[in-house]
């Protein structure tokens, strides 16, 4: 009865039961692309260049090709998935935020349909998310900035690297929560927006934690607040947002999702490929030290996450009014 369960809350998310015991052995045959929809440098980047790295060795000759194809909010990245044949030597790097919040978040009418076109192959990381700034800014705490961007309406202005993406929605929410404006910058992902504020063209941004981290410890990068429900250990004099605005959170997801028909036999074998490579100690272990939460898993758990997720960022959205382009 359970099984049966199983099978059909499977069918009815639109995933294939994965078949029980060790997954059939697929073939590759060509060179498999691995697309990353952020600029190369970043964290996403580094998280699928290493897992690419891994599975040279596991593709009877052929290699894993990271493919960056940033912009469009990761949109660019999601349709060359859609696109591709769906023979199982496509995969792409997904932020859960975009797959959960882009069928919600009104004003934005997204090129594909996620949920039809793409099938959630396995969740990945976690990271923190800091909000950073510059260290000659007139404030050095959240109500400092508050304080400032009240009087100053308008005036400051926040990086975001998509539409519906997970720094916009925290860059409106904010906003939203302590009442004030400040004009949104769109990005092609963190790095470049962490650049324009080590050059004093922007003002702030909710940062992935490993990528500001370098710049924070040399006073080059101010950490205001982070955006977890815990104090960071790395950063622990370091607020939470939610101290200063009760109930706030939203660090960062990422996953692969793959062409929403691949066959079933494909789908499994690279859950069991990416899920064996994820549960190797020694990558335990380096995602420990890049400070990522590990967060493997089954199709229907990632799937399962996204729609978590969604009702969660849903509610806030509609609390908050936040909007495309707001």
């Amino acid at each position: 009865m359970r099984r049966r369960q199983l099978a059909l809350t499977l069918s009815a998310l639109g995933l294939p039961a994965l078949r029980a015991g060790r997954a059939q052995a697929q073939t590759v045959t060509k060179d498999v692309r691995l697309i990353v929809p952020y600029a190369p440098g970043g964290t996403t980047d580094q998280l699928c260049r290493m897992l690419a790295e891994a599975m040279g060795s596991r593709l009877g000759g052929r290699n894993m090709v990271v493919e960056n194809r940033s912009g469009g909010g990761t949109f660019i990245a999601m349709q060359a998935v859609a696109q591709a044949a769906p023979d199982g030597h496509t995969l792409s790097l997904a932020s859960t935020a975009t797959l959960a919040t882009s069928a919600v978040l009104p004003g934005f009418t997204p090129p594909l349909d996620t949920d039809q076109a793409l099938l959630p192959l396995t969740n990945l990381i976690r990271v923190p998310m800091v909000l950073v700034g510059r260290p000659d800014a007139p404030f050095s705490t959240l109500p400092q900035m508050i304080a400032h961007a009240r009087a100053n309406p308008g005036k400051l202005n926040i990086g975001n690297s998509g539409q519906g993406g997970q720094t916009h929605l925290l860059a409106a929410r904010l906003m939203h929560e302590a009442g004030i404006t400040m004009e949104h910058i769109q990005y092609r992902g963190g790095t470049p927006a962490l650049l324009d504020i080590l050059s004093g063209n922007a003002d702030l941004y909710f940062s992935l934690l490993p990528e500001s981290l370098p710049f924070i410890r040399d006073n080059r990068l101010r950490p205001i607040a982070f955006a977890s429900t815990e104090r960071n250990p790395t950063l622990p004099q370091v607020p939470l947002v939610a101290e200063t605005l009760p109930g706030f959170s939203g660090d960062v997801g990422y996953g692969l999702v793959m062409h929403a028909a691949t066959p079933p036999d494909w789908v499994a074998f690279w859950n069991a490929e990416v899920n064996r490579w994820m549960n190797r100690p020694e990558v335990r272990a380096r995602m420990d030290q890049l400070l990522w939460l590990p967060k493997n898993g089954t199709p229907a758990a990632y799937r399962a996450e996204i729609l978590d997720d969604r009702r969660v960022w849903g509610g806030v959205i509609q609390a908050a009014g936040i909007r495309a382009g707001t």
